[in-house]
């Protein structure tokens, strides 16, 4: 092997090591449904992820933990927000397939007031 096939192998082997450590410290993130809230109902989300489906379930709770059939059944995933305003409790989204079935991950949960 001449020096510069040498060089040539050790900057490969080099790339390839620093690529191995970087994937190991940035991990791929798991998939998610941010939901965030005015605090009055009016819903906003983002999705990290690609889906073949393209609705939405919104749940409604008195407490965040029961969760009663869809609050609104069949929104817009590509919308992004959903104004609710005035149903008063907690909110949680998910993505549902063509039957009408949820596909997990739920969103994180958000209040609002009812205003």
């Amino acid at each position: 092997m001449t020096r510069g096939q040498r060089q040539a192998w050790l900057a490969a082997e080099e790339q390839r090591r620093r690529r191995k450590r970087a994937a190991e410290l940035n991990p791929p993130a798991e998939p998610a449904i941010v939901l965030t809230s005015d605090g009055h109902g009016r819903l906003s989300w983002t999705v990290n992820f690609t889906s073949p489906y393209e609705s939405v379930s919104i749940y409604l709770s008195d407490d965040g933990v029961t969760w009663a059939s869809d609050a609104y059944d069949g929104w817009d995933l590509a919308s992004g927000n959903r104004d609710c305003s005035g149903s008063a409790g907690y909110f949680r989204i998910c993505i549902v397939d063509g039957d009408g079935n949820d596909v997990l991950p739920y969103s994180n949960v958000v209040h609002s007031d009812g205003l």
